[in-house]
């Protein structure tokens, strides 16, 4: 049997007092960073940027380690981290995500949500977290992401 494996990027989202974005995902019902699938033609690190803006409606500059340059070659933006998870759902069925996440510093902080998707987002300080609904590994990953983003910026 062949495992089906779909690529996803996310963009853990910081504001200028050390706040993140979270968004309340409709179909989960869990509060996660806001992402999705990478779409054809389209980089993890667009991709990335494109899914904040449609979930919470705000742009976002990628903070990441400085890429390589060569004359012959491109590059794209490195990811804080990759991961794998199993996902389950109506459409596809049980599948893996391979998830590219980006650590981001929000240019603007007013956000607006995309109701189809995301019952709401929020500016959340890394110590409540915890207090919330999120998946277990959420609250470690955005604390090292919050290091990440004050060495690198």
């Amino acid at each position: 049997m062949t495992e089906i494996r779909h690529f996803t990027a996310s963009a853990v989202v910081f504001d200028y007092a050390d706040r993140v974005l979270l968004v309340h995902h409709n179909k989960i019902g869990l509060w996660l960073y806001p992402g999705g699938h990478v779409d054809p033609n389209e980089d993890p690190a667009q991709a990335a940027v494109r899914e904040v803006r449609e979930e919470a409606g705000i742009d976002v500059e990628i903070i990441t380690e400085e890429p390589f340059r060569h004359p012959a070659v491109g590059s794209v933006a490195s990811p804080f981290t990759i991961i794998t998870m199993p996902v389950t759902d109506r459409k596809v069925g049980a599948h893996e995500h391979i998830d590219m996440v980006y650590v981001c510093r929000a240019l603007t902080t007013e956000v607006t949500h995309q109701a189809e998707e995301v019952g709401g987002c929020t500016w959340v300080a890394v110590a409540d977290i915890a207090a919330l609904a999120t998946p277990p590994e959420l609250p470690s990953l955005i604390a090292e992401a919050a290091v990440f983003a004050r060495t690198h910026a």
